[in-house]
């Protein structure tokens, strides 16, 4: 039995030293490059995928794709997705404040306004009964110089104004005659206790555009007044970087209200939009992609696409939101023909994707990309660049390395290395089994004691 030991022992080694077989990557293994502009020492650095990387890969994953130095050596990266950018929240412009007397609803019956002609004032007076000057019950804001949503409001009051905790309901109007209530009861406080202040002071509500705002105390009337009001222009949600590419399109053979798209790539497209060549044109298009020419069309999504003119500029229909869709080509079809579609270019939109790597050894550092025999190389660096700066970077043109012969698969061989392995294993397998029955056989022969 020994014997047999050794000799499988023998034919398992022979058969592991022939798997080392992978070949060491270089620059010109890859069909195409692109110089990373970096500046300065960093131990990180990032830049988002360009599109024209999408367009020349031979894997639609990104797996060939790697990083070198200036030795021709392979430098760690790792692809992500873009974060989002933050949001900066300008300073609040401070608004014109009227203040009303008395009764607050006597006030505003007997409102009178008027606007100059040039928009930029507003007189206000009331009529009726005699205001009290000591009870200020509501307030007027004027916001028209403001052309964006607010989402809040910022009051001020003088230092030592009494102490006060209450309401106020905001309401919002652009004639100044009808009014929307924009938040019912948005507390105030002012309190004072041992050399300690609790303020709240801003005011806050779901985005709302207007031009005239009104504040009016609920209940109990404020006995601090408030001297200013800054208005806090809504900011939209953190959305991450954008990569685009818009094709133009192509007739289709006797449908003069379709219009065919080839994007040049399986792109991971989550947003689409159509863009029109005229001012004042409305499309209803249904939009359908498929993976391959010789593929059937499936409908993607349907929607209204217009360019409409506002004097100065013109105002455009927003992008559509689809599942991401990777197939290559579109169809545009108009639902609603009314003639030519026309020459409309499609916009297809996704995520950008980071590459960050390594500064492993010295620069220039080279993007390399596209080999169709190329396996996955990137790796997981969050824990080791755990609070590194990742210093952002650009690339630079695009060039050629090892050419287009490198986007070609390689031709089809016998695996022998690896057909050896498999036998040899095999082989291996079939002497334990032939070990097994033999010593089965010899414990079955003996008398038993």
């Amino acid at each position: 039995m020994s014997r047999s030991v050794h000799a499988l022992v023998v034919v398992l080694a022979f058969g592991v030293s022939g798997m080392t077989f992978a070949a060491e990557l270089h620059p010109q293994d890859f069909a195409y490059g692109m110089p990373i502009e970096t500046q300065g020492a960093g131990t990180a650095y990032r830049f988002t995928v360009p599109v024209e990387v999408f367009m020349k890969v031979a894997h639609e994953d990104l797996r060939d794709l790697c990083v070198f130095n200036a030795r021709g050596e392979v430098v760690p990266y790792e692809l992500r997705q873009a974060p989002a950018e933050p949001t900066t929240r300008s300073p609040g412009a401070s608004m014109s404040l009227f203040p009303l007397h008395g009764d607050a609803r006597a006030s505003l019956n007997g409102l009178r306004v008027t606007i100059h002609s040039d928009g930029t004032a507003v007189d206000m007076q009331t009529a009726g009964a005699t205001p009290d000057p000591h009870v200020i019950t509501s307030y007027v804001i004027d916001a028209r110089e403001i052309t964006e949503p607010l989402s809040g409001l910022q009051l001020h009051w003088a230092d030592g104004a009494p102490e006060f905790s209450g309401s106020v309901r905001i309401e919002s109007s652009d004639d100044l005659g009808s009014w929307h209530v924009v938040k019912s009861d948005a507390p105030v406080i002012h309190l004072v206790a041992g050399g300690s202040q609790l303020i709240q002071s801003r005011l806050e509500f779901p985005s709302t555009k207007a031009k005239f705002w009104r504040l009016t105390w609920v209940g109990k009337t404020a006995p601090l007044e408030v001297t200013s009001v800054t208005a806090e222009v809504a900011v939209n949600e953190p959305r991450a970087p954008q990569s685009a590419v818009t094709a133009s399109g192509s007739r289709v053979t006797n449908k003069e209200n379709e219009l065919s798209f080839d994007l040049g790539a399986k792109l991971p497209v989550t947003e689409v939009n159509l863009v029109l060549p005229e001012s004042n044109s409305v499309l209803k298009i249904e939009l359908l992609s498929r993976a391959h020419t010789t593929d059937s069309w499936r409908s993607v999504t349907r929607g209204e696409f217009y360019r409409i003119s506002t004097g100065s500029s013109d105002h455009n229909n927003a992008p559509i939101r689809i599942p991401t869709d990777a197939d290559r080509y579109w169809l545009a079809r108009q639902t609603q023909p009314t003639g030519q579609i026309g020459d409309v270019k499609l916009q297809a939109t996704w995520p950008a994707i980071d590459l960050v790597f390594l500064a492993q050894g010295s620069g220039p550092f080279v993007l390399a990309y596209g080999n169709a025999s190329a396996g996955p190389s990137s790796v997981a660096l969050e824990p080791l660049i755990e609070g590194v700066t990742v210093v952002p970077v650009n690339t630079g043109p695009s060039h050629v390395l090892g050419g287009a012969e490198r986007l070609r698969p390689p031709p089809t061989t016998v695996p022998w290395r690896m057909a050896a392995l498999w036998s040899a294993l095999g082989l291996g397998v079939l002497v334990l089994a032939w070990m097994a029955y033999r010593l089965s056989r010899e414990l079955g022969a003996r008398p038993a004691e």
